[in-house]
């Protein structure tokens, strides 16, 4: 991602140049925008407020202002990237793209920062990151469901219906992080999959296993492997592997199977 000019309408002509009248178009410099941008720091003293300023005037070129702090000021990415995200959630996407191409920091600080900046965009955030730090791609699920434990679920299934391959990857990562709304999540993934899937059965046993030491999750995994046609062997299995002892996983059994299947 390049952007070599910065071109723009200028509303007022005293936000970037005195010299230019109302409503004329021009097209600077690389050179030229980053000076306007450094002039329009040392009036408001904060690289934030000059970003928000300049992207609330001109949200359309809202990429251009975020390469141009960049090249002005690029140890203050933070300030830069929390400030363009929060202005324009939108493009999170975009923002995150063009920091980790620059490597400004590792994948997980980047997605902290648009997430911070932003939570209700968490899930949108996490999957760019994932996207353009695939080698990370763990890592930024438990830095998106612990940021945002409230949105596990929608994060798990926003990235596992743009990486169905990874799903049971994303499914175990969330549950270790955040247990109890591993129930949560499981539902939202299993959402994804047809009720006769081999994906759908895997979930489902694999997070028995995982939560099998919290009552209310594995109670409802056991009632939705019944609901699936899922063998009760397999689950017991799956909880005793979790850590409960053969009498506790039957007991959850007897809750949800029928007594002639047992």
């Amino acid at each position: 991602m390049s952007f070599n000019k910065f071109s723009i309408s200028v509303l007022t002509g005293s936000l970037l140049m005195s010299s230019v009248s109302l409503a004329e178009t021009i097209t600077l410099t690389s050179d030229q925008s980053n000076q306007i941008f450094i002039n329009q720091v040392k009036s408001n003293s904060s690289v934030g407020n000059a970003v928000r300023t300049f992207i609330a005037r001109y949200p359309e070129r809202t990429m251009d202002v975020v390469e141009i702090a960049l090249n002005a000021y690029p140890d203050r990415y933070r300030e830069i990237i929390s400030a363009s995200v929060s202005a324009q959630p939108s493009f999170v996407d975009e923002i995150l793209e063009l920091a980790l191409e620059r490597e400004l920091a590792e994948p997980t600080e980047l997605l902290k920062l648009a997430i911070n900046a932003e939570p209700s965009y968490a899930e949108y955030a996490a999957e760019a990151a994932c996207k353009f730090a695939p080698e990370d791609f763990n890592d930024l699920v438990k830095t998106a469901v612990n940021l945002e434990p409230d949105s596990a679920d929608q994060i798990a299934k926003k990235l596992a219906s743009s990486y169905p391959s990874k799903a049971l990857d994303i499914l175990v990562t969330t549950i270790q992080e955040v247990p109890l709304v591993g129930k949560y999540v499981v539902d939202a993934l299993l959402a994804l999959f047809p009720n006769e899937s081999e994906e759908s059965e895997s979930m489902i046993i694999i997070s028995v296993e995982q939560l099998a030491m919290y009552p209310e999750a594995v109670d409802r995994l056991i009632a939705l492997a019944n609901e699936r046609g899922i063998e009760q062997s397999l689950i017991h299995d799956s909880a005793v592997r979790g850590g409960l002892s053969g009498v506790q996983a039957d007991e959850y059994i007897a809750l949800h199977y029928p007594l002639d299947s047992q």
